[in-house]
């Protein structure tokens, strides 16, 4: 039976950060290249179907990994608004993640490997040893967001997280960050002064993963020697 506790290595968490703060930064680069209110038209002409395009990238930025889920959520917030873009994102990546845990469970490594190429798959993989349990998915949710496309696929493959237990996890715990990336897109329109604080905030949350393996492994360091 395999250990339920989050049990991510430091390699996987450094990945997950870096991950994050490279398509963030990218992310920021393009939307003030492309510009603010020049999105905000774009989505004005295209009308109804603006969130249905949304959502369908969304999905596919989770199904097929190399595209990197990353923070496109912070386009929502320009684009929509808070309140809509946290509903936008959480939808696509609700539906796009579901997809994913379903193909890894029923359809196997070969459709995995085509959909997230060879690098992916090595991704894959190594989560898969990680996740024993729906704790280690919240966790993973939590904290790794910029990598949950490969966490996704992963869980379809960790026989210890159903399908109901992904569902549940990708959307309560998943609230959190997508509302804090949202929130931070929101104000680049809005008040731009908040974009700093939003992500100090989640630079904050970025470094918990690194606190807590760093106290599990001076906590296991000092039971030998108590024993002793």
């Amino acid at each position: 039976m395999q250990n339920e506790s989050p049990d991510f290595s430091p390699r996987t968490i450094v990945f997950g950060a870096l991950a994050f703060v490279l398509v963030t930064l990218g992310m920021l680069g393009l939307i003030e290249w492309i510009g603010v209110e020049r999105i905000q038209k774009f989505i004005q002409d295209a009308g109804p179907l603006a969130p249905l395009a949304y959502i369908a990238l969304k999905m596919a930025t989770y199904i097929f990994a190399p595209l990197s889920s990353g923070p496109i959520q912070l386009s929502s917030g320009i684009l929509f608004g808070f309140v809509p873009g946290v509903v936008y994102t959480m939808i696509g990546e609700v539906l796009g993640g579901s997809i994913s845990f379903l193909i890894a469970r029923h359809l196997g490594r070969p459709i995995v490997h085509r959909l997230v190429g060879t690098e992916g798959m090595g991704r894959v993989d190594q989560f898969v040893s990680q996740l024993g349990g729906w704790k280690a998915l919240a966790y993973a949710r939590l904290f790794l967001a910029a990598i949950y496309d490969f966490i996704s696929y992963a869980a379809g493959f960790a026989r210890g997280v159903t399908l109901v237990q992904y569902v549940l996890v990708s959307t309560l715990v998943g609230l959190i960050p997508t509302s804090l990336f949202v929130a931070a897109g929101t104000s680049l329109a809005t008040n731009r002064n908040m974009v700093l604080v939003i992500y100090a905030l989640l630079g904050g949350i970025s470094l918990v993963p690194l606190a807590i393996n760093w106290l599990r492994k001076r906590q296991a360091n000092r039971v030998p020697h108590d024993a002793s």
